[in-house]
């Protein structure tokens, strides 16, 4: 494999041409669109070349991730380091299902020409066909989610019966970072409603939304083992915060709104800044928490179950700096 290093910083893309983004009206350039797009409250024109505009079924998925270094400590302190610039993984698990053969050869047809490696925008709206006052949603590739540039590392397709077939794509995106983790979700161009929940839930330092029953707990307690000879092995508790709690946190059936608010909340901290979290009995409390995982899956419009892991820890930790 040979590396283009002429190209190794270049923004541009090549399914954004400058020749169909002339005019002021226009953002001209690709980098200009990626710069502008996020904080213009009255979005521009903009055309994509042969942008990905499959809708996928429900069922479909989203998981958003967050690269940290973790240096272990006695007692179970430990400290966070964020590796890097783009730290924030965003991948899109999508199903195609019950599709015609040739819908399903133009899927494949279209992920195939960028051979894994191309990135390609994934959007479901044309810019050209909504008005001023819905220009936003030209930038969703699935609500709530402003993310459009993506590359594919897998397909899985079966067929079902004759003219009828499921496909299954991963889209990746490994272009966000700690500055821009708002931009998945947030555009100045949004609707002021929905602009005030993100808003409101990004800077909260406490989770005050419940989630769905059942709920599980894991509690290991630490400890030493220390075994001298033949004698018997003998246990102690292993420093200070010898038993922390670890919890699946599970948001079932949710409505939009709900979706958005826990979205923003989870988003902001970026699986670095902690929260609280109050457990509900048996055994009430109010603990810190951080969260490296988020999971999103589609059940039906306007409905959705979203899983997130969250881990108690010693001590709180905060953004010097948070966007």
């Amino acid at each position: 494999m040979t590396l283009d290093t002429k190209n190794f910083w270049n923004f541009d893309r090549d399914f954004y041409l400058s020749s169909d983004n002339l005019g002021g009206t226009y953002y001209n350039s690709y980098s200009e669109f990626v710069k502008n797009s996020k904080i213009d409250q009255n979005l521009k024109n903009f055309k994509y070349n042969n942008p990905f505009t499959f809708i996928p079924s429900y069922g479909s998925s989203v998981s958003i991730g967050f690269i940290n270094d973790v240096a272990k400590y006695g007692n179970s302190y430990f400290m966070m380091e964020q590796p890097g610039i783009n730290r924030i993984m965003f991948a899109a698990d999508l199903r195609f299902e019950n599709r015609n053969d040739e819908e399903s050869d133009q899927i494949l047809k279209y992920i195939n020409q960028k051979e894994g490696a191309n990135f390609f925008p994934f959007q479901s709206v044309d810019r050209e066909q909504l008005s001023q006052q819905d220009a936003y949603r030209s930038l969703y590739s699935m609500k709530p989610y402003l993310v459009q540039d993506f590359n594919c590392s897998n397909i899985s397709s079966s067929n079902i019966y004759v003219n009828n077939n499921t496909i299954n794509l991963e889209f990746n995106n490994d272009l966000n970072n700690q500055i821009s983790a708002k931009n998945i979700i947030y555009a100045e161009s949004l609707p002021n409603e929905i602009k005030a929940i993100i808003n409101e839930y990004w800077n909260k330092e406490e989770l005050d939304i419940q989630p769905s029953y059942s709920l599980s707990r894991d509690e290991v307690y630490a400890t030493k083992n220390i075994k001298f000879g033949r004698s018997k092995s003998f246990i102690e508790r292993d420093g200070i915060n010898n038993k922390l709690v670890s919890l699946d946190l599970n948001f079932e059936a949710i409505k939009d709104d709900i979706l958005l608010k826990l979205l923003s909340f989870f988003i902001s901290k970026q699986g670095f800044e902690t929260f609280q979290f109050e457990l509900q009995k048996p055994e009430k409390r109010k603990l810190h928490f951080y969260c490296s995982e988020i999971n999103h899956e589609f059940l039906y419009m306007g409905s959705h179950n979203l899983n997130v892991r969250i881990n108690q820890v010693p001590i709180k930790r905060k953004f010097f700096f948070k966007p």
